[in-house]
């Protein structure tokens, strides 16, 4: 969204993201030790590589992105041992971020944007899918990272976003927890169980609570 204020005209309008704020010494790493030129980091991100970690961009991937100017905001992209990172489309994740893959993990990701200041840890297995809008303050983790002892308790389980779902500010994917395509999950949601295609999930724990919903951006 655009705004213009009295007295300016468009001439005057600049887009995020210019490549100014590119930051070249860390482009020119990833080209060199990993062969990869779809992973454009602007000024401000922070790259934590382990040599095994293994980077698949078949898209376009932006890190500490939504900026006119440096902000002093960083974003953290953190790789462990033999951890894979797979974008198939164009990903953006805006300023604000702190993401972890942890030894061993996948993180999928198809195209969209996640807004500033995501967490996201990663233990075994995260997908995302294709054209998903993910809010600001979210929280999305496949793993409870610590042990419940007795009644069964799984501590990780993959979490799988679908196609088009909409993501709400504050809000929680907890682990084990499958969204499916078009789906709206509403602002401080903290979700621990599925919710279906084209479905509303609102509150703590969420639950659904409308259906057959249709949303653009």
């Amino acid at each position: 969204m655009k705004m213009i204020f009295e007295g300016e005209g468009l001439g005057n309008m600049q887009e995020p993201n210019p490549d100014k704020l590119i930051d070249r010494e860390k482009y020119e790493f990833l080209l060199k030790a990993y062969q990869q030129s779809n992973l454009i980091p602007y000024k401000g991100s922070y790259l934590l590589l382990e040599p095994s970690a293994k980077l698949s961009i078949y898209g376009k991937l932006r890190i500490n992105t939504n900026c006119f100017e440096e902000n002093g905001r960083v974003t953290n992209l953190r790789m462990d041992e033999a951890s894979q990172l797979i974008v198939h489309g164009t990903f953006d994740i805006f300023y604000g971020g702190d993401i972890i893959c942890f030894a061993g993990s996948e993180l999928e990701l198809g195209s969209g944007f996640c807004n500033s200041n995501l967490i996201l840890r990663c233990t075994k297995k995260i997908i995302i899918g294709e054209d998903v809008a993910i809010s600001h303050n979210v929280t999305i983790m496949d793993s409870d990272a610590h042990e419940i002892l007795g009644n069964n308790h799984a501590k990780t389980l993959p979490v799988r976003i679908g196609n088009h779902v909409w993501i709400g500010s504050g809000a929680k994917i907890l682990k084990g927890v499958t969204i499916g395509d078009g789906a709206v999950i509403g602002a401080g949601a903290v979700v621990t169980g599925n919710v279906p295609d084209s479905s509303m999930a609102a509150g703590i724990p969420a639950r659904i609570i409308k259906e057959k919903v249709v949303w653009e951006v």
